[in-house]
């Protein structure tokens, strides 16, 4: 799975407080917490600068 956006800066995982209440930012740490591997793409296509990939090992 991907996920590409607009933007030329890298990606940060944000680790905020406890107890903060953030509308955004969390995406990337729980991409991090349950994938397998994850890694950033060079997409300089079309509107896109960038995508996030990640793999999820199948469970059985």
């Amino acid at each position: 799975m991907s996920v590409f956006d607009e933007s030329p800066e890298p990606p940060v995982v944000a680790r905020p407080a406890a107890g903060v209440v953030a509308c955004w930012g969390r995406g990337l740490a729980l991409v991090e917490e349950v994938a397998d591997t994850w890694g950033v793409a060079d997409a300089r296509t079309g509107r896109y600068a960038k995508g996030v990939w990640f793999e999820l090992r199948p469970t059985v």
